[in-house]
């Protein structure tokens, strides 16, 4: 159990202060950061909350290198599982834990604390997770329900840029522009007199976002030499052939090892069709658009084809895994504290259950979970496959980084949702 005494999140003014004129300018020159707005702040004093589109894993720090006050940001207690990184995201920073796809009131307890008691700035991405795509996940209902129940000044900083500039699939920072602009979402009376629902239709669309329609608007390029690398974190199954986990990526070049289907990442993340492989495509023609217009209709066409198969009359055979990888860690832990390895070995995912075998001592029994005991699944940083059993927090770490973890926590929310077992909260 997580005491509030431990774990209250604290600031340190100087540290934050260090944080914005080192890191903050670095960024701030790399990324080739442009602010609009900031006069905002001038006026606008805390408390307030400020909610932002999810681009890129570097957001918070994007963010608060341009507000003169110290954000609590809620982020992931994924990452705070480290105790160094514990002590400087709680206790130095003031970060706020959440369990990831799972209601938590003790956070909203630390976030009521910080707003009304303390009169200090909270941040938050009400999508839950940075995105895949370079457009915005579905905000959750409960972030309305949050700003509501504060009604403070919500400031609303929007990101353009930031996902192609590093996507979240990515390990590499590609030469570009990004921008970063603040405006007063909501006032406190604004919140007082609206519906729920109202509040959430305009959050939902005011985090409306598509990176790679606004670099082709800028006419903007995002350069590098290796800007199709990792891409199979988030794209893996293959438009032409079907098959899956098969992608590969090579500097530009990503090409499917079973059909030779193969596109070349372009500077402003669209798509040039190499080559159509050697079997009839799913989703022909491949040179026209919107395929090849960004990653947005390729990951569409995979949820559909993932969907297909593992529901109806193109069920996939209960015998054979769908997916699996070699090799692996499987560690657990619960919420903030330090995991322990289980397993080092193989995972195997078939459509009533996830599997884990040891190969380095075949006598360690094999471990089980029925897929409808599967809660909260999901994905941390670029590939880390988390999901909750119980009170336990499990984490498949893999060796090879190319290696997907979205693609067993896209199949199994697709189970969870053919069965009907699709939890709230996610």
């Amino acid at each position: 159990m997580i005491l509030n005494r431990r774990y209250s999140p604290t600031n340190f003014k100087f540290f934050t202060w260090l944080l914005r004129f080192t890191y903050g300018n670095w960024l701030k020159w790399k990324y080739r950061i442009t602010a609009i707005n900031t006069e905002l702040f001038k006026e606008l004093k805390p408390p307030f909350i400020m909610v932002g589109n999810h681009t890129t894993l570097l957001d918070p720090f994007i963010a608060s290198t341009f507000v003169p006050f110290p954000i609590h940001w809620v982020a992931s207690d994924g990452n705070m599982r480290n105790p160094i990184m514990r002590f400087m995201l709680i206790k130095l920073v003031g970060s706020i834990p959440k369990s990831k796809a799972i209601p938590d009131i003790e956070t909203v307890n630390w976030i009521v604390d910080l707003v009304k008691h303390k009169h200090s700035v909270v941040g938050m991405y009400p999508e839950g997770q940075s995105t895949w795509t370079g457009t915005p996940a579905p905000v959750f209902l409960s972030s309305a329900k949050l700003l509501r129940l504060l009604r403070v000044p919500v400031v609303l900083v929007k990101t353009n840029g930031g996902y192609l500039a590093k996507p979240r699939w990515s390990h590499v920072r590609r030469q570009g522009k990004v921008e970063v602009s603040f405006s007063l979402l909501f006032s406190p009376e604004q919140l007082h007199k609206m519906e729920l629902s109202t509040i959430d239709r305009l959050l939902n669309e005011a985090l409306c976002y598509d990176d790679s329609a606004w670099c082709k608007q800028k006419s903007l390029q995002f350069k590098s030499t290796k800007g199709a690398e990792s891409l199979e974190l988030a794209l893996y199954i293959c438009p032409s052939c079907g098959e899956r986990a098969s992608m590969h990526s090579s500097g530009n070049l990503f090409t499917c090892r079973q059909c030779g289907f193969t596109i070349e990442y372009q500077y402003d993340s669209s798509f040039l069709l190499s080559s159509k492989g050697n079997r009839e495509s799913y989703l022909p023609p491949f040179d026209e658009a919107p395929f090849l217009d960004s990653i947005v209709s390729w990951n569409s066409f995979q949820s559909r084809l993932l969907y297909r198969c593992l529901s109806g009359p193109e069920r996939v055979n209960l015998e054979a895994p769908f997916f699996f990888d070699e090799p692996v860690k499987l560690k657990r832990g619960k919420r903030m504290d330090r995991m322990e390895t289980l397993i080092i070995g193989r995972i195997e995912l078939y459509i009533d259950r996830l599997e884990f075998h040891d190969t380095r001592n075949a006598k360690l029994e094999s471990i089980v979970f029925p897929i409808e005991q599967i809660d909260g699944e999901g994905v941390l940083k670029w590939n880390f496959f988390e999901f909750y059993n119980g009170m336990n927090v499990y984490r498949v770490v893999f060796k090879d980084k190319k290696a997907s973890g979205r693609k067993y926590s896209d199949a199994i929310s697709v189970l969870h949702q053919i069965s009907g077992s699709h939890f709230p909260g996610r």
